[in-house]
């Protein structure tokens, strides 16, 4: 009797393994062509402007663009939190309370991002000021946003012989983060995490993010997201020759602009942000933990493990597999660490006015998420 109920409590992980995995492959394909929608009007936008009569375009029909963005994106959300989110999944009224809560409050941020960019191209005549200001506010106001976004509040408590943020409810996949800069930095964990890990592998997440905050990469990463995003407003302005346009076609074309531009950065900045992952899991390994049982872990965690093929490894998924980071556990690293860029520049493209931060596969439909991407 033992033998088969061992012989069911394996074909039930191996069953929950296959439904995690199908369940990603899902995602990803939803993710994809969210993202692709939003690129290909973005496209549109840009070509508009430039081959475009773009002489009746005002205040009024911008408005109206924006709210039917919002509304297609909603679409998108349905699709990924209520039909394809990621288990234990909540019911159907508790997702739309949770989600019309997140999208009300991601779209008013938005507002305030075009309002302050509105009045950034009427002072200046760019969109630079906008893009500083924007990107320090959500920097100084994330945490405060995962409440007012996805109703998540914090709480400090003692771990590991520091003080810790603690988050509860959050969803299945919520890996939290790290909230601050500098001296003032704390690392976010999910109250589950606290409440089901082994000690072992909670030593080594919370080794990992103490060498993060140690060598000053979510600062690292904030400065280099910013000057990726500054550079783009300032191609896009050029490009576009937005100065001399009309305020309203100025700040579509920058919205436009920086969506394609975000989308470039969703191709290039994974393959920066691995050398944050891999330098973490040695930096665990170097402190005395054993990080291995918990890179293992990790993917059930999120629901994903990245790909078989490297293009898609490559693009899509910043997070390392599992295999391949217990392979570079053994292999000497670069000795310059730029951070986690691909996914804090998700939540700090907002001040960009991209949606692609909602869109992506690992987010769609999940407010908390918006706020903090899964990170490892």
């Amino acid at each position: 009797m033992p033998l088969r109920l061992l012989q069911t409590h394996a074909c039930s992980i191996k069953l929950m393994k296959t439904q995690q995995l199908t369940l990603a492959r899902h995602r990803l394909r939803l993710g994809i062509v969210n993202v692709g929608y939003w690129v290909l009007l973005a496209s549109v936008g840009v070509f508009w402007l430039v081959c475009g009569d773009t002489r009746n375009f005002d205040v009024s029909r911008l408005g109206f663009v924006f709210l039917a963005a919002v509304a297609a994106q909603s679409v998108f959300d349905f699709i990924g939190g209520a039909l394809l989110g990621p288990e234990p999944r909540p019911s159907m009224r508790t997702f739309l309370q949770s989600w019309s809560r997140g999208a009300l409050v991601h779209t008013l941020v938005l507002t305030a991002a075009g309002i302050l960019s509105f009045a950034s191209f009427r002072v200046t005549g760019g969109f630079c000021f906008s893009i500083l200001l924007g990107t320090a506010g959500l920097a100084v106001g994330r945490r405060h946003l995962l409440r007012a976004v996805a109703g998540v509040s914090t709480r400090e408590t003692p771990h590991a012989g520091d003080t810790i943020l603690v988050a509860r409810p959050t969803p299945p996949t919520f890996t939290g983060g790290i909230v601050g800069f500098g001296p003032r930095a704390q690392s976010l964990l999910p109250e589950r995490w606290l409440e089901s890990l082994p000690e072992s592998e909670l030593a080594a997440e919370t080794s990992r993010r103490e060498w993060q905050m140690q060598n000053r990469l979510p600062g690292r990463a904030l400065l280099l997201v910013l000057g990726w995003n500054l550079l783009g407003g300032f191609v896009g302005a050029l490009a576009l020759t937005l100065p001399a346009r009309a305020p309203a076609e100025a700040l579509l074309g920058h919205a436009c602009w920086m969506t394609l531009w975000g989308f470039g950065g969703l191709l290039i900045l994974p393959a920066l942000s691995r050398y944050a992952v891999f330098a973490a899991d040695r930096a665990a390994a170097g402190s005395g933990c054993d990080p291995r049982d918990w890179i293992e872990r990790f993917p059930s965690l999120v629901g994903e493990d990245g790909s078989s093929a490297s293009a898609v490894q490559t693009i899509f998924y910043p997070i390392p597999s599992a295999a391949r980071r217990l392979r570079q556990l053994e292999k000497p690293l670069s000795s310059f660490v730029p951070g986690n860029l691909a996914r804090s520049n998700l939540y700090y493209s907002w001040a960009t006015l991209t949606p692609l931060g909602r869109a992506v596969h690992c987010n769609v439909g999940c407010p908390a998420l918006w706020v903090f991407p899964p990170s490892a």
